[in-house]
């Protein structure tokens, strides 16, 4: 054998583990690629408004049963949505939402002097939403945009603020919701989404006695943002 081809048997013999670990790397890659491309995180700006709710609060600490009236004020916030999507009706979403309203009661605040009525009785504070949702993206085109329906339950908190929530305890609600829209890609791999969500929950009352009407209200959601598909 030639000394020539002595050296390039020697470099095919090296070569061929470069290889194997060539072709063992890219399913790797292409695995977790195929894996990621299921996947898309958003965020879009949102508007509260929720329904106001009457009843009679039973707890006789301000005197004899007396209804009641509470409401929330409209208020704006944020919702960010992590989905991932195996076929177009095999779809989960997980949602956070988060805004800053005023909860209003008709009740409870009167002067303890002259006993006069000052006015609803109100406490400031967060609603941050955790959900989790069954979710469906039909493979056809309304106007320019895909549409998308999803629903699901989670934990609406409350949280009062230091100052303007009058010391009242956080509280958690289960809530339940749907979602329906559309999203359009821009690009490749970013896109705009539109939509509109209701969630249903009972009205907080703070695991306050004087405060309790077990009455299920509902808040409504438009919404707009934006979305990277990975």
């Amino acid at each position: 054998m030639s000394k020539r081809s002595m050296i390039f048997l020697s470099l095919l013999l090296l070569s061929v583990p470069a290889l194997g670990r060539a072709q063992d790397a890219e399913p790797t890659v292409s695995r977790a690629s195929r894996f990621f491309s299921h996947f898309d995180a958003g965020i879009s700006g949102t508007a509260f408004f929720t329904k106001d709710v009457s009843g009679t609060v039973n707890n006789r600490s301000l005197g004899n049963p007396y209804p009641m009236t509470q409401s929330a004020s409209a208020a704006a916030g944020f919702l960010g949505i992590i989905r991932a999507q195996k076929s177009p009706y095999k779809g989960l979403e997980f949602t956070y939402g988060y805004g800053r309203l005023t909860e209003s009661f008709s009740c409870c605040n009167q002067d303890s002097t002259t006993g006069a009525y000052n006015g609803p009785f109100t406490s400031q504070n967060t609603a941050s939403e955790y959900s989790l949702g069954y979710l469906a993206r039909p493979d056809h085109e309304i106007l320019g945009f895909k549409p998308f329906i999803s629903g699901g339950v989670g934990i609406l908190a409350f949280t009062p603020t230091k100052y303007g929530g009058h010391s009242l305890p956080q509280q958690a609600r289960m809530t339940y919701y749907y979602h329906v829209g559309g999203e359009r890609m821009v690009t490749e791999s970013f896109g705009v989404r539109v939509g509109f969500r209701q969630l249903f929950y009972k009205a907080p009352d703070f695991g306050q006695n004087y405060l309790t009407i077990l009455k299920t209200t509902f808040t409504s959601e438009p919404e707009a943002g934006v979305f990277v598909h990975f």
